[in-house]
């Protein structure tokens, strides 16, 4: 069995060291660890790196971060214990075992691909316990039948179910792990089929959401077709796919160009019939998400603007020329003015979205625009430095005191 050797640590150059290929396969080769990039620059390396020597080279099996950044930081010598390792075989048990609660999280990739390798390993063990079982049970096939059944329970309840065991290492749920393997496998089968775009969108998907990457799998008329646009470089990502499969127009079973992009934030729209009595039939874009363009609109009755949520299908409107870029220019430099008022930054920018402005709207901006606002500001804010100078001498004083 492998066992790790107690005695002294040793400083050895980074240089003499390499990766187990099974931990930048699991992890990945080049990770994103500011915490652990700001503690080593600070302290240096404080847990040394797992390695085993057993082939003559010096392999990493624990501490790929931690030997990436020292490099990134010219570290001349790293802190390593040696471990001792027979077989390839348990090369690779040391690396899951080390890794196994892993500071700085895993993605859900990343656990399944422990999760792979942790089934190899308790499957067989599942079988021997269940074969041992059942040479107990002939064994004491002559003996008190209560005594028999009461050794075959016993036997039978020393091991966990392996899915159960083999969740629990990963620490999410069983019916998690039965949902993410699903995932997981596809995600194998379309690296196998050099779809690497897809694989990298579903991954993604994968690590935000076990729950949503198994039900986008088992829709496979809507997964065949969101993987063709991503290969087909006309997405980049499932959520975007899904809003349009959602969202396109089909012709002959096909999905058209993306839905959205005629849309742009900022954008004017006429609609043909206004979307409710009370609002204004102009609108400006205010917002474009996976599954909505939001419009800005004036409510008539109050003049306030209000939020409307569009999906593309819905909108039946044409594109406007701008009704009002001599005062969005004038707002844009006001903003970038007064970048530090956070009221006047908060109504300009609701300005901003309203298709165009009322007379009253227009008297609001010549005002932020006036020379009287301006220097009612700079009062204002001289005022509030004397205040926070008494507040702090009065501070001062106490301390002093």
């Amino acid at each position: 069995m492998s066992e790790v050797h107690s005695p002294a640590i040793v400083y050895i150059s980074p240089a003499e060291l390499v990766v187990h290929p099974k931990l930048i396969e699991i992890y990945g080769e080049n990770e994103v660890r500011p915490a652990l990039e700001k503690s080593i620059s600070e302290k240096g390396i404080l847990e040394s790196l797992k390695v085993s020597a057993r082939t003559g080279v010096n392999v990493v099996l624990a501490g790929k971060c931690r030997l990436q950044i020292a490099r990134q930081l010219g570290i001349s010598a790293v802190k390593v214990e040696f471990v001792e390792s027979s077989s390839p075989e348990e090369d690779l048990k040391l690396v899951l075992d080390f890794n196994l609660h892993r500071e700085g999280g895993k993605t859900h990739y990343q656990k399944f691909h422990e999760g792979q390798y942790w089934e190899s390993v308790l499957r067989p063990q599942a079988k021997e316990r269940q074969r041992e079982s059942a040479r107990r049970l002939n064994e004491s096939k002559y003996s008190n039948l209560n005594t028999s059944i009461d050794e075959s329970n016993s036997q039978l309840n020393k091991g966990k179910p392996v899915i159960r065991e083999v969740s629990e290492n990963l620490r999410i749920s069983v019916g998690s792990y039965h949902k993410g393997k699903k995932v997981f496998e596809y995600i194998s089968q379309l690296r196998d089929l050099q779809k690497f775009k897809a694989v990298v969108a579903l991954e993604a998907e994968f690590n935000r959401s076990i729950d949503a990457a198994y039900k986008f799998v088992c829709n496979q008329d809507i997964c065949n077709q969101v993987i063709d646009l991503i290969e087909a470089d006309e997405i980049g990502s499932i959520s975007d796919g899904i809003a349009w499969m959602r969202n396109g127009d089909v012709c002959d079973g096909l999905r058209l160009r993306n839905p959205f992009r005629r849309f742009q934030i900022g954008q004017v729209y006429q609609f043909k019939e206004r979307l409710r009595t009370e609002l204004e039939i102009v609108g400006r874009v205010i917002g474009i998400t996976n599954e909505f363009v939001v419009f800005g609109l004036r409510n008539l009755v109050n003049m306030n603007l209000e939020i409307v949520n569009l999906r593309p299908r819905q909108i039946d409107a044409e594109l406007q020329d701008e009704p009002s870029a001599e005062q969005r220019a004038r707002i844009l430099h006001l903003m970038e003015k007064f970048r530090d008022v956070f009221p006047v930054q908060v109504s300009l920018a609701e300005l901003l979205k309203l298709p165009n402005l009322t007379d009253k709207e227009e008297v609001l901006l010549r005002m932020y625009e006036s020379d009287v606002f301006e220097k009612t500001w700079e009062d204002y804010k001289s005022q509030m430095q004397a205040m926070e100078m008494s507040t702090n001498r009065k501070k001062d004083n106490i301390r002093a005191a």
